[in-house]
């Protein structure tokens, strides 16, 4: 159902839309369709017509009923072979059931063109939705296995390291039923100084490099 658009020559909404009439006198009957509608005529295509200023009647076929008019032809053009005649009728007077039949069905329009556009917007949607549920889930990563843990020395492990303060250091470090025994000397040594600067069990040989190293940097 097409939506109305503006008479040029009176600024009243016209509507593109096909509906049967018939129309002619009490003498002729003719058959066509109203392709254009206003509140102050119509345009009618059909294969018989009737000369400009004839005065006739139209009975417009609306969705619901039809509306009897009283029009006069203002223009027609010829049928051509094998084609339509066109008339463009003007009404004789305002037409109060035209006018009324006029608001519903530009009702009808609007309503048409309201519902077209949710049903396509609906559409739309569930296409989306089933595009979305029909999507593969994405495979799940396999999990990376931890590096294996190097092997620990047999040890003894014997190291000489300086610091940055200018400090030298003896370090051993021996392997234990408990873990690895860490022990750190200062140099020179001085007499009469027989304990260690420290000492300390570690679980294991990478966390006694680690207390080492930071012993060294803070000191």
């Amino acid at each position: 159902m097409a939506a109305p658009d503006q008479d040029k020559r009176k600024g009243k909404p016209r509507i593109a839309r096909r509906l049967p009439v018939r129309f002619g006198t009490d003498a002729k009957m003719c058959g066509g369709m109203a392709t254009d509608i206003s509140e102050g005529g119509l345009k009618v295509e059909c294969t018989e017509s009737f000369s400009a200023n004839s005065v006739i009647t139209v009975f417009v076929q609306f969705p619901r009923h039809s509306v009897r008019l009283r029009v006069r032809v203002i223009w027609c053009s010829s049928a051509s072979q094998g084609g339509s005649a066109t008339m463009g009728l003007a009404l004789t007077q305002p037409e109060p059931q035209l006018k009324r039949a006029y608001g519903e069905w530009l009702a009808e329009v609007k309503l048409a063109v309201a519902e077209t556009q949710v049903s396509g917007a609906v559409s739309a949607a569930a296409s989306a939705a089933t595009a979305v549920a029909a999507r593969p889930e994405p495979a799940a990563r396999p999990e990376v296995a931890p590096a294996p843990k190097a092997p620990e020395p047999r040890g003894p492990i014997h190291r000489r390291l300086g610091s940055r303060q200018g400090q030298s250091y003896d370090a051993l470090l021996e392997r234990t039923a408990g873990g690895w025994n860490l022990t750190i000397v200062q140099l020179p040594r001085q007499l009469g100084v027989g304990k260690p600067d420290f000492q300390e069990i570690c679980p294991d040989y990478a966390t006694a490099e680690k207390t080492l190293r930071e012993f060294v940097r803070t000191h």
